[in-house]
């Protein structure tokens, strides 16, 4: 009698919500697995170790292999505005004993942004792969209110800043994108687009000649 062919291959990895089929399926025969049940086929989807015996006609052969669950995974953050021209973002994918690719092929663990784009990385670990994607901009932000200037008497000036998606503060709280100074003082704005912000200030006299 020939002991039936029981294996399961070496010990391995489960990537994220993977699994691993286990089929034994022999003519014939009957099974039993580490958990008591006997079918033919045993489907893995958590870390453990699995074994089985195969019996034919009285002739029976066993395997076992041991499973582990990867935790590989990378965040590359939110989308994001970086507000002044020139800063940087290091996006950070460092993995223990993970393997990098990023979007001009890089193979660092790091990458640093210096202008607007699309980045993205793939961490490879034992056969695992995760991904992430971010976009990033830098808004052309700038306000300016023009020069200090003195206004006669009866004279208005018409204060300006609109600023597509923004969001607007003066100095005397109001939150449109324009403000009619027509007495002396100090006026400010503060616009805001994407948690960026720019800000400019304009003193008003009245000339009394």
């Amino acid at each position: 009698l020939q002991q039936p062919n029981v294996d399961f291959g070496p010990d391995t990895t489960l990537c994220n919500n993977g699994n691993l089929l286990l089929n034994l399926t022999t003519t014939n025969a009957t099974y039993l697995w580490q958990d008591n049940s006997t079918g033919s086929t045993f489907n893995v989807n958590q870390a453990g170790i699995y074994w089985a015996e195969v019996t034919v006609n009285s002739c029976s052969s066993s395997d076992t292999i041991v499973v582990s669950l990867s935790n590989l995974s990378v965040d590359l953050g939110n989308d994001t505005s970086l507000c002044i021209a020139g800063a940087n973002l290091i996006l950070d994918a460092t993995a223990p004993n993970a393997n990098y690719i990023w979007q001009n092929n890089s193979n660092a663990s790091v990458f640093f942004v210096t202008q607007p784009g699309k980045y993205w990385v793939e961490v490879s670990d034992n056969n695992c792969t995760v991904s992430d994607t971010i976009f990033v901009s830098y808004p052309n932000l700038s306000v300016d209110l023009g020069q200090d200037t003195s206004l006669c008497a009866g004279e208005n000036l018409f204060l300006n800043v609109t600023s597509p998606n923004a969001s607007y503060k003066w100095q005397d709280n109001s939150t449109g994108p324009t403000l009619n100074a027509n007495q002396a003082g100090k006026y400010w704005v503060e616009i805001t687009v994407n948690n960026c912000s720019a800000s400019d200030t304009i003193i008003v006299t009245l000339n009394n000649s």
